[in-house]
């Protein structure tokens, strides 16, 4: 008689089950002694000691050491050739500031009806005249007051030393000043004195040069980065999603608007406080008025500290004029530092720079113990970028969880 179809499909006894035997375990995993949960004198499940050690031992000793090592040694093939270019790394990084500096003068110019292509030729051709008149006007007044002032060194020394304030120190302090500075003197006349000089001096030939290479460098990188800012954010914000794309553009150009703002800002602070110097300095009948003019642009690119840095620096440097000079030129200085915080200061950066003073002091001191005076200059624009990412980005979505995770 043929089975039906429930004999068919209904299976035999025993079919499904597994025959009984030891259970295996998976290779590499912690083997583990099992037993039946539901067997109240069996011993609760062990972890071997072998186990444990497979827990923290790699699947591949050999083969994970070598991908380590390598892993290692491309770390230290990369530190190596970034250490290599940093110069031009840090090129194209002041290329990118000066860039972001100038293009909000581009953008006033966009906003009085002028395209944007004719306000970065009008803006470009700007910047080549200034770098034109620094080239060919700033650097030979400062070669020349340079000089101007080594020359008399050996005059400016002996009137300083027959000087009644002089005199007076001298007595004060118990000490001959007048044999100390002889001695220098001698001592920079012996062979090996001269030597380390003229080795001193060659590198210092070799860093001009290689001043004037980066200075032109940074130069046409600026052009480029004002010429061509658009499409580089056009392009970064391509490499975000498509539905984050609105967003990152908006934030992208509030960043960069910041940066532009505070790095401009700074410069035009920076050339007033030249300015300022320079007049002060002829007034005083300064020797070198041109130099400490710009030595004044560079330091007072720090804010709220390059000010103060340079009023000592100042000071010192027409002391040799006369104290007198030197008394007129701090208390005048002085008095133009309260200015520009409560008058200056606001109307040029306005709200560019709305970054706490605490947070200005910290980030210039990081940027300088890292990069030194260029890392201070820098260190204003990235504290503010950070700062509009936390406001835009991290305190929003912060603000959106308003319920607890579940645990």
């Amino acid at each position: 008689m043929a089975p039906s179809i429930i004999e068919i499909a209904a299976p035999s006894p025993g079919a499904g089950e597994r025959p009984p035997g030891p259970v295996r375990t998976p290779r590499y995993s912690p083997r583990v002694d099992v037993t039946d949960p539901q067997d109240p004198v069996a011993p609760p499940t062990t972890l071997s000691r072998w186990g444990r050690l497979q827990r923290v031992l790699p699947a591949h000793p050999l083969r994970s050491g070598f991908a380590v090592a390598l892993g290692v040694l491309l770390a230290m093939a990369l530190a190596a050739t970034i250490a290599g270019i940093s110069t031009v790394l840090m090129s194209i990084f002041l290329g990118v500031f000066l860039a972001l500096g100038l293009d909000p003068a581009v953008r006033a110019l966009e906003r009085r009806g002028v395209r944007r292509p004719i306000g970065v030729a009008i803006v470009a051709v700007a910047f080549l005249l200034l770098v034109v008149a620094i080239l060919l006007v700033v650097v030979p007044a400062i070669v020349r007051q340079l000089a101007a002032v080594v020359v008399g060194a050996p005059e400016t020394i002996e009137s300083m030393q027959q000087s009644q304030w002089y005199l007076d120190l001298e007595r004060n302090l118990g000490v001959d000043l007048s044999a100390v500075v002889a001695e220098g003197v001698q001592s920079l006349t012996t062979l090996s004195s001269f030597l380390t000089i003229s080795g001193g001096v060659l590198k210092a030939g070799f860093g001009v040069i290689g001043a004037v290479s980066s200075f032109v460098m940074v130069s046409v990188l600026t052009l480029y980065f004002v010429a061509s800012l658009e499409s580089i954010k056009q392009s970064a914000a391509r490499l975000v999603p498509a539905y984050r794309r609105a967003s990152f553009s908006r934030l992208l150009d509030e960043v960069t608007s910041s940066v532009g703002g505070v790095v401009a800002g700074g410069v035009t602070l920076s050339s007033i406080n030249a300015a300022v110097v320079l007049v002060l300095q002829l007034l005083v009948g300064s020797p070198a008025p041109a130099v400490l003019a710009i030595a004044a642009f560079f330091v007072t690119l720090v804010p709220m500290i390059g000010s103060l840095v340079f009023l000592v620096i100042g000071g010192i440097a027409t002391l040799f004029v006369s104290p007198t000079a030197a008394l007129i030129f701090v208390i005048a200085y002085f008095a133009y530092i309260q200015i520009e915080a409560y008058v200056v200061t606001p109307r040029v950066m306005g709200r560019a720079a709305a970054v706490p003073s605490v947070l200005v002091i910290i980030g210039a001191m990081i940027g300088a113990t890292l990069l030194g005076l260029l890392g201070a200059l820098v260190a204003i624009p990235i504290t503010a970028s950070i700062l509009i990412v936390i406001r835009q980005v991290w305190i929003p979505r912060q603000d959106s969880e308003t319920t607890p995770p579940i645990e």
